[in-house]
């Protein structure tokens, strides 16, 4: 994780990203108060901060509750999943990008991606949010589910470019 934060934002980071059992951005809230039982609120309350000045989580701060809602982010998975499962992010997203651009019909079902590739979802998402971005907005099927940051994407030849300089950004 990053360096520069502090060690209980650290172990804050993990303790959620280790709880975002299916890879994909998970919420929180006073929970964390019990999580970290010698913790002042104060000390959770600027550990949060912390994490969302790295952009690795959002915080919504609403009335009643002692702590933000809490969101977190892909950046989260990024900075924690090769200590936690020991794979990364980044790297699978280049061999996802890979396989779409080889085989472009592979984006239109994620579930077809998923069982090409063959992870467990946790690998999965995370790889596959990081890909997302690469395609125009029009042709990124925009769904209400729980189970993909997609369920598909449509590729054009644009969005094949997109995907070959995300692989050369992220290769060199």
């Amino acid at each position: 994780m990053h360096d520069d934060l502090s060690p209980l934002a650290q172990h804050m980071g993990r303790y959620m990203a280790e709880r975002c059992v299916d890879g994909l951005p998970g919420h929180f809230d006073d929970e964390l108060l019990t999580a970290f039982p010698d913790e002042d609120r104060k000390s959770i309350s600027l550990a949060l901060a912390e994490l969302e000045a790295e952009g690795l989580v959002t915080l919504s701060h609403v009335i009643g509750p002692h702590l933000p809602r809490v969101r977190t982010t892909v950046d989260l998975f990024v900075s924690c999943d090769a200590a936690i499962t020991g794979q990364d992010p980044v790297e699978d997203s280049v061999v996802l990008a890979r396989m779409l651009i080889d085989n472009p019909r592979l984006g239109g079902n994620t579930r077809n991606l998923e069982q090409a590739v063959g992870w467990e979802r946790r690998r999965f998402n995370p790889a596959f949010a990081l890909v997302v971005p690469n395609v125009a907005e029009g042709r990124v099927r925009a769904s209400i589910q729980n189970e993909y940051p997609t369920m598909g994407v449509l590729l054009a030849d644009e969005d094949i470019v997109q995907l070959r300089r995300y692989v050369q950004r992220h290769t060199r």
